[in-house]
């Protein structure tokens, strides 16, 4: 008969822990960390369902045993995660802690309050530590845990029948209670950064089925109904408290005040805002503290500076009020662009000091000036009508010379100011002399040339220290143009490696794996490079030099590169590139573990940013047939993707060297993507190949590869012999050569876009919508919230192409149904970026759909890295953008991240004085996306002010952009219209053009709003 023991509990285990000699400790730690590893281990539970079988009782015991026996360093790891606030009422945990009293309990808990968001220690928890002298007192431990006050103490109440009606008096007044809380350590929130401003609590009756009357149906509406909740947060508790007298109103008043001054997060510093406006501060209160709130002035967030300036807006005729700090600070505000209207506030409450103080009108004269340099319409009008009374007052309040000064200095911003700021101003601006004025007119480049110079040749690595220094580089920053250095060095000095190259490489590859070897010796690093094979997981770029990395570390003892898991997992979806450059990888692996003569890579850049010069690419191919060797597919498919063959002047002496070429498929395609622009010539025809039918015979042989269970983990994209990749980069070529043309000739490899014809999707916006329903407002039972989504249509979704060498084809079959791709590509966009720099429009199209695909105004973390890189890949000289290319800028030129709107706004300045702007095709996409409103108008206006009065250029420019905006925007006027037609009128005055019929007809409609009446009127002809 089997006998069954009950399982052990933990009061069973402490007599034991007590008794424990000093002897016993280490070998217990031992067996407690081990049993700890196996009970904690994740296993197969049941069909598709894994976890560890440890159980309540066991994790507390070992936790028991964890406190007894770990020394600081077990303690102190992640893996010693503590039952501390469910224990704290517990005889058990008290009896062994008192008994051991660890020295590392204080430095545990700062570091699980520093290390967690959202998870800290008990506030009653510290308190009884304290109180038990286990633990030091710590000023910001404790901050940090008072605002879980509040939802431990609400625990009880739901569970005591009836609930309190007013369940804030009831925890306000056992707060009350406790005077070290009120004095000592609620205080400290004002002086930490801690998350008062997200704790709350939640009372209502628990929902206990045993009271429940069967009779009705059990719902937690009908619950909810009968027990309402009441959510209660620290400013409920903070108003009772001060009602009874229990904390100093003054005092609360005056923290609040130097808590906005501090560097805390947004929603504390509104918290804070909140906490000083709900305690209702009198005139009088205010005034007190009006050097405070002044001070708030200087705080980089508008947040705070609004709040200062409302609080003193009625105070400007307070007897007692002092205008001079209020005027030192105003200094700094007037140049910002992100207080419009707080300006405007600012500008109105110096018309009412000069009233009441005519001494400060020189100080304020100047400071209105100041305000002229504002980028906002609205700000400069409001500053010039300050200046127009100032100057046209009928009792004068300058002096002469301080009024020839004033226009003098109203002079030096006439080209910064808008249409109606100078109509104010008019009479107080000086003519300028008669000269004819300086016009330019905008065009776009009609073809770009890159420059192949020694101004941007690329030096090679020089030694071996550099290329240490630039290994360093590539682990820690992944930078595109250092890394094409890197791999080019480890070719060229393949036999000046040092000795010990490997003990130096040793700090790199830590930083590149820092989890796997921090801490580990020599041996122990050896054992776990030899497990490390980067098969599953987030794998991208970054993963690949990290194999080449440990390859070199190791001697290129074996190959790393191809074991890169490069394929579609449930959280990770690689970008089809990434297999091209694992490819390329593969070789420059594969060259350097021969052993023998190294040749470099074709696709390494030889001129910046990333344009290998064809004469290059002819002399490596020269060298490869001198040492006998065949090129790697990937490595010339991408060396002719960055093939700069429109300088004419580099191409000639390649042409020249063709001849010496003797691989004849070769030569014959070099000649024909190296002809001159002049030359027409057809492409020749190419073989058919079944490129469909081995792609399928690929998938059907790696299917049943991925059913093996002894299979070794390789790469997606096995190496192509050249012969076979000759029509794939005969397409390479071609797309290349002509990124919009029709090849025919090409239509024999395959149907897929980006081969024969061009890949050019449609894009569009879907309105969508979503309904839910929040049963406890009564208010507003239901909530309909609608958004617009851009849409980029493609055609054959799913369709793959035959060959990964079709460079141009790879985005076109993709279909993305979920975010784990975005998630994947934003470590790898940069350098992305550098691979078409011919015909980057497929690319861009694929980077539209992903980032920008999302609801309005909420693009998302990773789209936003995805743009910004996008947008940094502009800055500088480049063919002239595309529709994929004007599409993304213009949304860039309407995010919702500030950032991406600065960079946007970059771009666009720099694509016109490199001429790169179609400026017809942006309008049209600037229209086409607010006109549903997929951003706000303001986002445009904004920037197009900052845009004002730089040259000639650019103020022709930007008119020509509006003059297809504007017609393309709703009859509706839309909010903030008026700002743009004032921008509009500015440029026409400023470029002299008239104003096209299109134009004119879309400001008659908006004639009829009366907002917009007076800005359209001058502009529309009789």
């Amino acid at each position: 008969m089997r006998t069954y023991y009950p399982a052990p509990k933990p009061r069973e285990l402490v007599p034991f822990l007590l008794a424990l000699p000093k002897t016993d400790v280490i070998p217990v730690r031992r067996q407690t960390t081990k049993l700890k590893k196996e009970l904690e281990a994740i296993v197969q539970l049941k069909p598709n369902t894994w976890g560890s079988r440890i159980t309540r009782n066991q994790s507390v015991m070992l936790f028991l045993s964890g406190l007894r026996t770990y020394s600081r360093k077990e303690a102190l790891t992640n893996n010693f995660t503590g039952w501390w606030p469910e224990l704290t009422n517990d005889t058990h945990f008290w009896q062994v802690l008192e008994h051991t009293r660890p020295d590392w309990v204080f430095d545990w808990l700062q570091r699980w309050s520093t290390s967690n968001q959202w998870y800290k220690p008990s506030y009653r928890l510290l308190r009884q530590l304290e109180d038990r002298q286990i633990i030091p007192y710590d000023a910001r431990l404790f901050s940090t845990s008072v605002p879980g006050l509040i939802g431990d103490m609400c625990k009880p109440l739901c569970e005591t029948e009836p609930v309190p009606a007013q369940a804030e008096k009831v925890l306000a007044q056992q707060l009350s209670t406790d005077p070290v809380l009120l004095t000592r350590d609620l205080p400290l929130v004002f002086d930490f950064d801690s998350s008062i401003d997200s704790h709350s609590g939640s009372v209502q009756l628990t929902m206990d089925k045993k009271k429940w009357n069967w009779k009705e149906p059990l719902t937690w509406q009908t619950w909810s109904e009968k027990h309402p909740r009441q959510l209660i947060t620290w400013l409920d508790i903070i108003r009772e408290l001060v009602q009874s007298g229990h904390l100093d109103r003054a005092d609360l008043l005056t923290r609040s005040l130097l808590a906005l001054r501090r560097d805390f997060r947004r929603p504390l510093l509104t918290w804070f805002k909140n906490l000083f406006e709900a305690l209702q501060p009198t005139v009088s209160e205010r005034l007190s503290r009006q050097n405070e709130l002044v001070e708030l002035l200087a705080h980089p967030l508008p947040l705070v500076v609004n709040f200062a300036l409302d609080q003193l807006k009625s105070l400007w005729t307070e007897p007692d009020f002092d205008a001079a700090p209020l005027l030192l600070y105003a200094e700094g505000l007037m140049p910002r662009q992100d207080l419009k209207t707080t300006l405007r506030t600012l500008l109105g409450a110096f018309e009412k000091l000069v009233k009441r103080q005519p001494t400060l009108a020189p100080t304020i004269a100047r400071l209105a000036c100041l305000a002229l340099t504002n980028a906002d319409a609205g700000v400069q009008e409001r500053a010039a009508k300050l200046l127009a009374g100032l100057l046209g007052a009928k009792k004068p309040v300058l002096d002469a010379a301080e009024a020839e000064e004033t226009t003098a200095t109203i002079g030096l911003y006439t080209d910064l100011l808008s249409a109606a700021a100078r109509t104010t101003l008019s009479s107080f601006l000086v003519a300028a002399p008669d000269s004819a004025p300086t016009a330019a007119t905008y065009l776009p480049l009609p073809e770009f040339v890159p420059e192949l110079s020694a101004a941007t040749a690329i030096t090679p690595v020089a030694d071996w220290h550099e290329l240490l220094f630039l290994t360093g580089q590539v682990v820690q920053h992944n930078e595109p143009a250092a890394t094409e250095r890197w791999l080019d060095g480890l070719l060229r000095l393949r036999g000046q490696y040092p000795a010990d190259y490997a003990q130096q490489l040793r700090p790199y590859l830590l930083q590149a794996l820092p989890w796997n070897l921090k801490g580990k010796t020599e041996e122990e690093t050896a054992t776990l490079l030899r497990e490390v094979s980067f098969s599953t997981g987030r794998n991208g770029r970054r993963e690949l030099l990290s194999a080449l990395l440990i390859s070199w570390y190791q001697g290129f003892t074996e190959a790393r590169v191809r074991r890169v898991g490069l394929h579609d997992q449930q959280y990770s979806n690689p970008d089809p590139l990434l297999r091209v450059e694992q490819q390329r990888l593969a070789s420059v692996e594969e060259q350097l573990r021969a052993g023998a003569a190294t040749l470099p890579l074709l696709s390494t850049p030889s001129h910046a940013p990333h344009w290998v010069a064809p004469s290059v690419l002819v002399e490596k191919l020269l060298a490869y047939e001198a040492a006998d060797r065949t090129p790697d597919a990937a490595d010339l498919a991408l060396a002719l993707a960055r093939t700069a063959f429109r300088n004419e002047q580099d191409a000639a002496p390649a042409r020249a060297l063709l001849p010496q070429v003797r691989h004849a498929e070769l030569r014959a395609l070099l000649s024909w993507f190296l002809a001159p622009a002049v030359v027409v010539q057809p492409m020749p025809p190419l073989p058919p190949v079944s490129g469909e039918a081995v792609s399928v015979v690929k998938a059907v042989v790696k299917k049943f590869g991925q059913l093996n269970p002894f299979r070794q983990a390789s790469s997606d994209l096995p190496p192509t012999p050249l012969a076979e990749a000759l029509p794939w980069l005969w397409a390479v070529a071609g797309r290349t050569r002509h990124p919009a043309a029709e090849l025919p000739e090409l239509l024999p490899l395959t149907s897929c876009p980006g081969v024969a014809a061009p890949w050019q999707p449609q894009w569009e916006f879907v309105q969508k919508s979503n309904t839910y329903k929040q049963t406890w407002n009564k208010d507003q039972p239901e909530v309909t919230v609608v958004w617009q989504e851009l849409n980029v249509i493609t055609k054959h979704p799913d369709k793959r192409p035959p060959s990964p060498l079709l460079l141009y084809s790879q985005h076109a079959g993709l279909r993305l149904t979920n975010q784990y791709y975005l998630w994947s590509i934003v470590p790898d966009v940069a350098f992305l970026l550098t691979l078409m720099p011919n015909n980057p429009a497929p690319l861009h199209w694929h980077l539209l759909r992903t980032a920008c695909a999302y609801r309005t105004n909420n693009q998302g973390g990773e789209g936003r890295g995805v743009v910004e890189a996008f947008l940094h890949s502009l800055l500088g000289a480049g063919s002239a953008f595309d529709e994929s290319t004007t599409v993304l800028l213009a949304m860039g030129l309407v995010h919702n991240a500030p950032m991406c709107r600065a960079l946007a706004l970059e771009v666009l300045l720099s694509a016109i004085a490199t001429a790169r702007l179609q400026l017809a095709a942006l309008g049209e996409a600037l229209g086409k996306t607010l006109a549903v409103e997929f951003a706000p108008l303001q986002r445009l206006t904004d920037l197009l002010a900052q845009t004002r009065a730089i040259d000639p250029l650019t103020d022709d420019a930007v008119r020509q952009l509006l003059d297809v905006l504007l017609p393309a925007l709703p009859a509706v006027p839309l909010r903030n219209t008026r700002k743009l037609i004032e921008t509009y009128a500015d440029l026409r005055g400023r470029t002299g053009q008239p104003v096209p019929p299109a134009v004119q007809s879309r400001l008659r409609e908006w004639s009829t709003s009366a907002t917009l009446k007076k800005a359209a009127a001058s502009l529309v002809s009789a």
